[in-house]
C-alpha cells in the first residue's frame, strides 16, 4: 500500500503565492507554472516520503525545467539562486 501524500499548510500557501507571482512574470511565468504544476505531480506520484520543498529543489537540480528563463524563476522560488557573485558576472 502507497502512503499518502499530504502538504503541509506552508507548503500549500508557498504554492498558492508561487502561482500568483508566477503569473505576474512577462518572461518565463506561464512555463515556469507548467514546469511547476509537472513537480506537484512528480512529487505525488513518487514513492518517497520526501516533503514537496525539498522534492522541488531536487527536481530543479536535476535539470527538470528544461526553459531557461522558468528554471531561474523556479530556482529563485526555491531558495535556490546562485549566490556567489563571481557566477553572476
Amino acid at each position: 500500500m502507497l502512503s499518502r501524500k499530504s502538504m503541509s499548510e506552508l507548503e500549500r500557501q508557498f504554492l498558492k503565492v508561487a502561482g500568483e507571482e508566477l503569473a505576474k512574470a512577462k518572461i518565463g511565468g506561464p512555463i515556469a507554472m507548467m514546469y511547476l504544476l509537472d513537480m506537484v505531480a512528480s512529487w505525488h506520484g513518487s514513492r518517497g516520503e520526501l516533503g514537496f520543498h525539498d522534492f522541488g529543489q531536487r527536481w530543479l537540480i536535476e535539470g527538470n525545467a528544461k526553459s531557461k528563463p522558468a528554471d531561474r524563476l523556479l530556482r529563485d522560488l526555491f531558495g535556490l539562486s546562485d549566490l556567489d557573485p563571481r557566477k553572476a558576472a
